[in-house]
């Protein structure tokens, strides 16, 4: 599991937080300077994957912390080898809507697995195969219910419980202890948030 080539850019963050709609403005803004990319996502961005996350997204699926982090890893590593392995070996920037951090936060911290055992599992795993940018799109609860509330198809973690919120931005503030984690005001206008990233990256 080793690229030497592309860069690999991760975005994360809690629920509506805005970030499928920056990583559909840096995907206009690289079509426009004809630099190569692919946009993906987790769970999912292979057929295998895709499958695997309707069944940890389902509201009416009954599984485990473990079994969904367990999957969520199987998805991971399908996704890894099957596209952002070999896009990167093609030069390409490969952007993912979520990765690995979220199985630390969501299953790790929020769901008590422990962010520990979970960066564990990674790296036995998946070979600690990380992104080299990780957006974390900061955002308050009380801003993530309200749009929620607006949201028409909803999984399992569209709540509107303030304390689950809460605890997924703190499982953010905890896992981003290093240089590849980049803070990003989720508040400011989608113009602003798009400039900020795009002088990020340095494209």
């Amino acid at each position: 599991m080793k690229s030497n080539k592309g860069v690999f850019i991760t975005f994360e963050g809690p629920e509506a937080s805005g970030k499928s709609s920056q990583i559909l403005l840096l995907s206009k803004y690289l079509k426009k300077n004809k630099i190569p990319f692919i946009i993906s996502r987790e769970p999912g961005g292979t057929i295998l994957a895709e499958k695997l996350r309707k069944l940890i997204l389902d509201q009416k699926s009954k599984i485990s912390n473990l079994e969904e982090l367990l999957l969520l890893m199987a998805a991971r590593s399908n996704h890894i080898n099957e596209v952002i392995i070999p896009n990167l070996n093609k030069g390409k920037i490969v952007i993912s809507d979520r990765y690995a951090d979220s199985s630390f936060v969501y299953q790790g911290f929020v769901n008590k697995f422990g962010i520990e055992r979970s960066q564990k599992l990674h790296k036995e795993l998946l070979n600690n195969f990380y992104p080299n940018f990780t957006f974390i799109f900061k955002i308050s609860s009380n801003e993530i219910i309200k749009r929620i509330r607006k949201r028409k198809n909803k999984n399992k973690y569209d709540k509107t419980d303030l304390y689950f919120h809460r605890k997924v931005i703190k499982g953010y503030k905890k896992i981003a202890n290093s240089k590849r984690y980049i803070f990003i005001d989720a508040t400011l206008s989608m113009e602003k948030i798009h400039k900020n990233i795009i002088n990020k990256l340095n494209i």
